[in-house]
C-alpha cells in the first residue's frame, strides 16, 4: 500500500505519461504544443508542492490532490478533441474574438489572453464555454474550453450562439468583469422595478398578469416541489444567474449581431418551444427572445435599404418572420427600449476597444453581394473577377457571411439548410486565406 503522498506522486507520473501521449494528436491548426507546455508547467508546480508536503499535512495533501484531479480532467478534455470534429474555420475566427476580449490581468501582462481549446459534445444543448473560474497559481494563463455539438459540426449558422458563452467568459474572471457588471447594473437594472431584489423579481414572476403558460409551469413547481413566490429564489432559482444569462444574451448580440439572434431563437425554440420554461439559472425563454428582438429593433439592424427590390423583400421578410415570434404580452418585456439601447451602446464601447470583438453593421451593397452568391450556390466570400479577368479579393467580416446565410436560409427553398451552411463555412475558410494573403 502507498501512503497518500506517495500515491499522489505516482499519479503525477501517470498524468505526465498521459500528457506525453497528447502530442500524438493535432488540436487545431497550431497543434498541441501550446497545451502541452501549459499543462507541463502546472504539473511541475503540483509535483513541487507535493514534494514539500509533510505526510501528516492532510489539508495540503487534499488541496494538491484536487489540483492534480483538475489537471487530469483538463488533459482528458484535450484528448477528446481533434481538428476533424468541429468547424475549424469558424473556430479560428471565434478564437480571435475570445483572445481579444476574454483577457485577464497577470503579473507578466495586464492583458493576458486565454488559451482557447475546442471539444465536441452531443446534443442540442451542448454549446458552451467552460471557463476556469480561477487561474491555477502555477498556470501561465486560463484555458477556455469551447464545446460544440458534434452533430452540428458544419452548421455554422448556429455557431454564433457561442457569443452568449463568450459573455460567461467575460463575466467570470476576465479583466473586464467589473466593467461589464457595472454596465448592466447602471443601465439595465437600475430603476427597474422587476430587479430591485429577489422579492421584486418573484412578485413579477407570480403576478396576475403572467401568461397562463407561465402560471401552469409555476403551479407544477408548487405541486411537485413545494415552490411558491416566497421561496422560489431561496430554494430553487438564482437571480444572479438570471442576470448573468440576460447579460450574456446581450454580449452575444453585440459580438455577432443578427446571426446571434437567429441562432438563439432557432435553438431555444427547438429545445423549449413553449417559451414558458422557468429555469433555476435561466429566465423564461419568451423573455429572452423578446429582449433580443427589441434590441434588434432599437439598434435598427432590420432597417437596411437595398437598391435591388427583390433583395429588399427577402431582407424584410426575414425580419418579419423573426419578429413574428415576439410574445405580445407585456409581461415578457423585462426592459424598456431606452434601457436596452443605453446598455447595448455601452457594451459596444467596451467591445470596440478590443477589435474585432464588436459586431459592425455591413453596408447594404456588401450584404447584397453575399446574399446573391449564396443564392447561386457560390460560397459567399465576396470574391469576384474584374473586367480584365483578374481576381478581386475583399476582406469581409465572417459575421456578415453568416447574416447573409440566414437571410438565404429563409428565402431560398431550392438550397437546403445544410448546403447553405456548408457554403458559408467554405466562405469563412476562403476569407481566412484572403486575410493571410493580405498580411
Amino acid at each position: 500500500m502507498h501512503s497518500p503522498k506517495n500515491f499522489l506522486l505516482l499519479e503525477c507520473e501517470s498524468v505526465r505519461s498521459v500528457l506525453q501521449e497528447t502530442l500524438r494528436y493535432e488540436y487545431g491548426i497550431e497543434g498541441s504544443r501550446a497545451f502541452f507546455e501549459e499543462c507541463e508547467v502546472r504539473l511541475d508546480f503540483i509535483k513541487q508542492q507535493l514534494c514539500g508536503c509533510l505526510d501528516d499535512d492532510h489539508d495540503a495533501l487534499a488541496n494538491t490532490a484536487a489540483l492534480l484531479t483538475e489537471l487530469s480532467e483538463l488533459i482528458a478534455h484535450i484528448e477528446r478533441s481533434s481538428i476533424g470534429e468541429y468547424s475549424w474555420p469558424f473556430v479560428e475566427e471565434l478564437k480571435v474574438i475570445a483572445e481579444k476580449i476574454c483577457t485577464e490581468t497577470t503579473i507578466t501582462n495586464p492583458h493576458t489572453p486565454p488559451k482557447v481549446h475546442v471539444i465536441s459534445g452531443g446534443g442540442l444543448d451542448k454549446y458552451a464555454i467552460d471557463v476556469e473560474q480561477k487561474r491555477p497559481a502555477a498556470a501561465q494563463r486560463r484555458i477556455l474550453t469551447i464545446i460544440f455539438p458534434r452533430s452540428f459540426k458544419h452548421l455554422v449558422l448556429l455557431h454564433p450562439v457561442l457569443g452568449h458563452e463568450l459573455g460567461h467568459a467575460i463575466w467570470r474572471g476576465s479583466e473586464h468583469e467589473k466593467r461589464l457588471q457595472q454596465i448592466i447594473y447602471d443601465n439595465l437594472l437600475d430603476g427597474n422595478p422587476k430587479f430591485v431584489d429577489e422579492a421584486a423579481t418573484a412578485a413579477w414572476l407570480y403576478s396576475p398578469d403572467a401568461p397562463q403558460g407561465i402560471k401552469d409551469t409555476l403551479n407544477w413547481y408548487a405541486t411537485n416541489w413545494g415552490l411558491n413566490q416566497s421561496n422560489f429564489f431561496q430554494e430553487y432559482a438564482s437571480l444572479a444567474a438570471w442576470i448573468e444569462e440576460l447579460t450574456c444574451d446581450l454580449i452575444g448580440l453585440t459580438t455577432f449581431g443578427p446571426s446571434f439572434v437567429a441562432a438563439l431563437w432557432q435553438l431555444l425554440s427547438s429545445l423549449m418551444p413553449s417559451g414558458n420554461n422557468v429555469g433555476d439559472e435561466h429566465p423564461p425563454t419568451g423573455c429572452r427572445i423578446n429582449l433580443m428582438l427589441s434590441a434588434i429593433r432599437v439598434l435598427g439592424y432590420d432597417k437596411l435599404k437595398f437598391e435591388n427590390p427583390d433583395i429588399q423583400k427577402e431582407f424584410d421578410d426575414f425580419w418579419s418572420t423573426l419578429h413574428s415570434y415576439k410574445r405580445n404580452e407585456p409581461w415578457y418585456d423585462l426592459f424598456s427600449d431606452a434601457q436596452i439601447l443605453k446598455t447595448v451602446n455601452e457594451l459596444q464601447v467596451l467591445l470596440k476597444a478590443h477589435p474585432p470583438a464588436c459586431y459592425e453593421t455591413p453596408d447594404a451593397k456588401t450584404l447584397a453581394k453575399l446574399y446573391c452568391q449564396v443564392s447561386t450556390r457560390v460560397a459567399p466570400s465576396g470574391f469576384e473577377m474584374s473586367d480584365e479577368g483578374k481576381p478581386i479579393c475583399e476582406i469581409i467580416d465572417f459575421r456578415h457571411i453568416l447574416f447573409a446565410g440566414w437571410i438565404a436560409s429563409r428565402s431560398i427553398k431550392e438550397i437546403s439548410f445544410d448546403d447553405i451552411n456548408r457554403l458559408c463555412e467554405h466562405a469563412i475558410l476562403q476569407q481566412r486565406a484572403i486575410k493571410l494573403h493580405a498580411e
